[in-house]
């Protein structure tokens, strides 16, 4: 929270920085010093000394860390999952032809005839789509010359 002690020991900061720029000499690099550049990385550094500042990175830092935690757990909990939904069909499976010979093949007719509905709804809502936005160009066109006539 920005209180009006923090604005005061900034705005002083910033005046004393001000006064250290002015008595630092510029360094010989073979380039025109850029006194707004100077100011600048000065009024970096004096900002990244505040201790408000320094607790909000430390913070930044903790909180990018528990993330990267919290992702590597992620895809194990994840993996562990699809490893356990994989087990478990299986041992469905062998469970299922135990119980009846011919259900494993009544089974996979019913996936095969699923796959194939979801496909065709899938191609339908795709060509739907585009035949759609083409009978709205199409009725467009119709309205405009009723309209040019009736005028």
């Amino acid at each position: 929270m920005i209180t009006i002690r923090t604005s005061l020991a900034a705005a002083l900061l910033a005046v004393g920085i001000h006064a250290q720029l002015a008595a630092v000499p510029a360094k010989d690099e073979g380039h025109a010093p850029d006194p707004e550049h100077a100011r600048l990385v000065a009024a970096r550094k004096a900002a990244n000394d505040l201790p408000e500042v320094a607790s909000a990175e430390q913070q930044a830092k903790a909180d990018r860390a528990l993330t990267a935690k919290a992702y590597a757990e992620y895809k194990t909990a994840r993996k562990r999952s699809n490893d356990s939904e994989a087990a478990y069909r299986k041992v469905f499976d062998v469970a299922l032809a135990k119980v009846d010979e011919g259900a494993p093949a009544l089974q996979e007719k019913e996936r095969a005839a699923f796959r194939d509905r979801m496909l065709k709804a899938r191609a339908a809502k795709k060509g739907g789509a585009k035949k759609s936005a083409a009978k709205a160009d199409d009725d467009d066109e119709d309205d405009e010359p009723a309209t040019k006539a009736s005028n």
